[in-house]
């Protein structure tokens, strides 16, 4: 057996931290989950309002954290008795400022939404949730650069404790907004966005507490912090890049969608956000990946680049298969968790049926495509994965999908064929890019 080839133990060492990482990123996710399920019992026109004013948010939530995310690399390859002070403090300058520039840009974003083809009074109730939910991304984002730091030390178990308990807190907050409980005003819908902002700023108090009484950091200097802001950037603009691209086809997907009417909106929005809560797992896998790729790569061990990468990739692939399966075998219960049945909105329903049987072959690349790019981040590959993005998602997928969606009769499902073919490309090639880069890499460690 080659000693690139992948193994157990390897995807083993993936699932250990990927697992807890994994987990919060579920917990992440369940916040905007229990948003949507809250939205659901509130009816009318509420689950296309948060669904379209979340997708906005996390265009750029995305792209924030595309920023920061290098952190955990470089702690991950740089890694001794103390934490590098510079790694934390270059990524809360980051963070602070990707956050500002992302709150300006969402509330700009709201007056143009009718320019797309959406609902007028859809149109109006997301403007006031973008009011609400843009204050939030300052402490997500710090919330992101100290995260950066934990996973980098693969001491995720703080984090999972933390978001769990933002989850709860998000959950009760959602309600009272919502419905004027618990001595909170009534807010509607913007209340939801609202909450959502709360909970961002106790989750960031609440693991800055915990890393620095956990955690040793080494004096900062200027050169340093210079030297970590470069590398940082370096990683975080093209992987903002990357990921901002897929949300922004994600967006640019919504709005086709919404054109076709709130009922089809509204089924594409609850399909698209189970498939963001199978996603969640794809980012555990994909930085956990990545940090062991970081580790070989810092080893200069070309073999074990190769074998921690493919480890990375088979084991995203065991995951998702079965989850697939699930989707195949019980689409209506998965559809009922958010209020979505024949009974209650018959069109909705049978859109998002057709769906998720869809979602159930596209999120097999998309769990890999994810997998690639912290795959390639490590290798130093992040500027080519992002032209694979742009390439894939904007070049072949969304015309596609405009051409299916409205120029045959598949309508609502072309759009989404269109957003899989996409998919399919881009997990695609990032696989391809990180198998050439690793096997052309120039430095060899001959195994002990």
């Amino acid at each position: 057996m080659s000693d690139s080839t992948p193994t157990l133990h390897e995807a083993r060492r993936i699932a250990e931290l990927a697992l807890p990482l994994s987990l919060i990123q579920l917990a992440q996710v369940a916040i905007s989950t229990t948003d949507m399920v809250m939205l659901g019992w509130f009816g009318g026109t509420a689950i296309a309002v948060g669904a379209l004013g979340y997708t906005l948010f996390n265009l750029l939530r995305t792209m924030g954290f595309g920023m920061i995310i290098g952190t955990s690399n470089l702690v991950a390859q740089d890694r001794g008795e103390c934490v590098g002070g510079e790694h934390l403090a270059s990524a809360l300058i980051m963070a602070s400022i990707a956050a500002v520039a992302a709150a300006i840009a969402l509330a700009l974003a709201g007056p143009t939404l009718e320019w797309f083809g959406q609902d007028p009074d859809v149109s109006a109730q997301v403007r006031e949730y973008l009011i609400f939910i843009a204050p939030g991304y300052l402490p997500l984002f710090w919330f992101y650069a100290y995260r950066g730091v934990v996973v980098g030390q693969r001491k995720a178990n703080v984090l999972l404790v933390i978001t769990l308990g933002t989850v709860v807190v998000n959950a009760v907050l959602d309600y009272g907004f919502l419905f004027g409980a618990f001595g909170l005003p009534m807010l509607g819908v913007p209340g939801v966005a609202a909450s959502s902002s709360l909970s961002f700023l106790l989750q960031f108090i609440a693991v800055a507490i915990a890393t620095h009484r956990t955690t040793r950091f080494a004096p900062v200097s200027s050169v340093k912090f210079l030297q970590s802001l470069r590398r940082l950037l370096a990683i975080g603009l093209p992987t903002a890049g990357s990921y901002g691209s897929e949300a922004g086809f994600t967006l640019s997907i919504a709005l086709m969608m919404g054109a076709f009417g709130a009922s089809a909106l509204a089924a594409h929005a609850v399909v698209n956000q189970i498939m963001y809560v199978v996603f969640m797992l794809s980012i555990g896998l994909s930085h956990a990946t990545s940090v062991g790729v970081s580790e070989a790569f810092g080893n200069r061990d070309r073999n074990g680049t190769l074998r921690v990468g493919r480890s990375g990739f088979c084991l995203g692939l065991a995951v998702v298969g079965l989850i697939s399966i699930l989707f195949c075998l019980l689409p209506a219960p998965v559809l009922r968790l958010f209020s979505l049945d024949p009974a209650s909105a018959a069109q909705a329903y049978g859109i998002a049926l057709g769906l998720i049987l869809m979602a159930a072959f596209i999120q097999v690349f998309d769990f890999i495509q994810n997998i690639g790019v912290g795959a390639v981040r490590s290798v130093g590959r992040a500027g080519h994965g992002f032209w694979i993005t742009i390439a894939c998602y904007w070049a072949f997928g969304l015309p596609l999908a405009w051409v299916l969606g409205t120029q045959t009769e598949l309508g609502a499902y072309g759009v989404w064929l269109g957003m899989g073919a996409g998919l399919v490309a881009a997990g695609i090639g990032m696989v391809f890019l990180f198998e050439r880069t690793a096997a052309k890499l120039e430095f060899f460690r001959p195994a002990s």
